[in-house]
């Protein structure tokens, strides 16, 4: 509401204007938006938040290079940045501006493939394998399997290696503790794999800790001999597990 003095002029407000009187002059001036300075707060609080999802995601990833290498489609980091952020916000009793991943749930990455179009269910079936972490110690259980049966083989492909990549990681900072590597070499598609266990090394307390598998296949080559298949294009290769220590 905006008042009319005969010595000082308006003063007050009319809808969004606000009318004051500076040095005998009436001063017009669009009302302050607090909604939107409010707002704005609220933007800046989710981009703290989706800049530490950013972050965390480049160290998750730097401990699974070594495993993954480049051979992943042009959308992963993106998927794995999305479920990282997704599993921040699980967590509603922490503000905005304050979310985390290891506060929050990070089971989410289960499933996170590296490549979409070859999806590792899709080349690898193990209806009985097994990974249970207890008392600091996480152990994989792979039972019996016939690689003809439980393995989908490229046409070119004559040799396999499945492996399980173990990485660890500061529940605070997310940078790498450690990492080990557990693989089954699968000679010929016929072969029948016998049943093995894995029992990785005493883990440290307050730790996250990702299982991912992933399945290599060769073919031979009269000049060059064994040969990878796998590449940027085609590697089924998924976040298996995520624990917490």
């Amino acid at each position: 509401m905006a008042e009319l003095n005969p010595k000082t002029g308006l003063k007050g407000n009319i809808g969004n204007l606000v009318f004051r009187n500076v040095n005998g002059k009436t001063i017009v001036q669009s009302r302050p938006d607090t909604v939107r300075r409010r707002r704005k707060g609220r933007g800046k609080q989710t981009a703290t938040d989706f800049g530490r999802a950013s972050q965390t995601t480049r160290s998750i990833t730097i401990g699974l290079r070594p495993f993954i290498g480049n051979m992943y489609d042009s959308q992963f980091f993106n998927r794995f940045r999305t479920a990282v952020y997704q599993g921040m916000k699980m967590n509603d009793t922490l503000p905005q501006g304050s979310l985390d991943l290891w506060q929050g749930e990070p089971t989410v990455l289960e499933g996170l493939e590296t490549d979409l179009k070859h999806q590792y269910p899709q080349y690898v079936q193990m209806p009985g394998l097994q990974l249970s972490l207890e008392a600091g110690t996480l152990e994989i259980s792979i039972p019996e399997f016939k690689a003809d049966i439980h393995l989908y083989w490229p046409v070119k492909a004559s040799e396999a290696e499945l492996g399980y990549w173990i990485s660890v990681y500061d529940s605070k900072t997310y940078q790498v503790l450690r990492h080990e590597f557990f693989s089954i070499p699968i000679p010929h598609k016929t072969q029948t794999i016998p049943a093995t266990r894995y029992t990785a090394t005493a883990l440290p307390a307050e730790a996250l800790l990702l299982v991912t598998a992933g399945v290599l296949y060769y073919t031979i080559d009269i000049r060059l001999g064994k040969v990878c298949m796998n590449s940027k294009a085609f590697n089924p290769t998924q976040v298996l597990k995520v624990f917490r220590t």
